[in-house]
């Protein structure tokens, strides 16, 4: 009797069917490899999408097969997921895909960062800045010497001084050719320059 009694109560308790289990770790499974294909394949996204729905429906499947166990599991999932973005991330940065785009440089047009034992420098940029330097050095030696307007500076054009031919900017905004000009400044590749008058001209022939 109580052996019969036992068999009955063991037909009562509910069997908890182990088939949810093995389909809430398999779509686990399947949401991984949608990741990982995400990072090779580009879909726009789509491969993306798939992964967060198989998750969802990975831990909505552990909930059916038990509910405490579907807690734990969405503890799980929602501390590993940052982990395992972070980590596809540094794989993905490694691939040749990741690499072409690197290259390509960004959307503005901007040269690409340098990356590994790289250093920053830029040998085209460091080249003009030399230049620039021993152009404003050259025209710096011109201060104060007088020579002529060989073209009109309206007010931009070209003087002469000792031969040289060098741009020029009026200080006044007009200069006719041929007028005796004076250097009062060394600008940015250019000199500012101010017509002498008369007066000027006669001291300047005197010494």
């Amino acid at each position: 009797m109580n052996f019969a009694s036992l068999i009955v109560a063991q037909q009562a308790v509910p069997v908890r069917d182990d088939i949810y289990l093995f389909v809430s770790l398999g779509l686990l499974g399947l949401a991984l490899v949608f990741l990982v294909l995400e990072l090779f394949i580009p879909t726009a996204g789509v491969l993306a999408i798939l992964t967060g729905v198989a998750a969802v429906a990975s831990i909505a499947s552990m909930f059916v097969y038990d509910s405490t166990w579907g807690g734990i599991y969405l503890v799980i999932v929602c501390a590993g997921s940052p982990i395992a973005v972070v980590l596809a991330f540094k794989v993905w940065s490694k691939t040749p895909i990741a690499n072409r785009m690197v290259l390509r440089g960004g959307a503005d047009g901007s040269p690409p960062a340098p990356q590994g034992d790289e250093p920053p420098t830029d040998l085209s940029r460091a080249t003009r800045g030399m230049a620039a330097r021993a152009t404003a050095t050259h025209l710096c030696a011109f201060v104060g010497r007088s020579g002529i307007a060989a073209t009109t500076l309206r007010p931009v054009g070209f003087v002469r001084i000792d031969g040289a031919r060098l741009d020029a900017v009026a200080e006044n905004g007009f200069i006719e050719a041929g007028r005796s000009v004076s250097v009062i400044e060394a600008l940015e590749g250019q000199l500012k320059v101010r017509e002498e008058s008369s007066a000027d001209s006669a001291s300047g022939s005197a010494h």
